[in-house]
């Protein structure tokens, strides 16, 4: 299927949208594939590009003492925004990888500004996106402070069940910030439970 079709069905989804408004954004957006494995940003690197996913995995990671540590996956319809501060673009501490064959949309702050001109209500959509994300960047943050490691996995086979199916254990544990062995007894412990029952 062509990648624009692929972006004008998902974009079907917003209600908020006209045919006519979701034309307009297919015809402006950056559409890219990659194949699974590809490195859309490393470590030090400079960029200023958000991605939202339209089909696929993209995990976000950072080498710590040599070791890859998961600090985000993101599937379809959610956003990889680019970290910076004050609006100016920053080394990344990341590393952003497809962890399957993913088609992306690619847009920076000019394209958003742009994209505001040509629909000039995109502004208070957006911004009301922008708002629930944060919210929910700070629920996410709250229940991973106060949460056990049985709790953070029992969330995330609740909220991101798919998840868990499309990418390694190992990288689900790192996330979890526990060790493959502990999620390994987590995951024993939860199948012993379901077959008492």
């Amino acid at each position: 299927m062509d990648l624009k079709i692929k972006l004008e069905k998902y974009l079907q989804n917003f209600k908020v949208l006209t045919p006519a408004e979701i034309s307009k954004i297919v015809d402006a957006t950056i559409i890219e594939s990659h194949k699974k494995g590809t490195v859309l940003l490393r470590e030090g690197q400079t960029s200023s590009n958000c991605y939202m996913v339209v089909e696929g995995v993209l995990r976000e990671y950072m080498l710590v003492d040599g070791a890859e540590k998961s600090t985000g996956f993101y599937l379809e319809g959610e956003t990889r925004t680019s970290y910076s501060k004050e609006g100016k673009d920053m080394p990344s501490k990341h590393y952003l990888e497809c962890m399957e064959d993913c088609v992306v949309t690619v847009s920076n702050q000019n394209f958003e500004e742009d994209l505001r001109i040509l629909i000039p209500r995109l502004d208070s959509i957006i911004q009301q996106v922008a708002k629930e994300k944060l919210g929910q960047a700070k629920e996410e943050l709250s229940t991973f402070i106060s949460s056990s490691p049985m709790e953070l996995y029992l969330n995330l086979l609740k909220q991101r069940p798919s998840l868990i199916e499309r990418v390694p254990q190992h990288q689900i544990a790192s996330y979890l910030g526990i060790t493959p062995e502990s999620l390994s007894r987590i995951r024993k412990r939860i199948q012993e439970k379901k077959t008492q029952v």
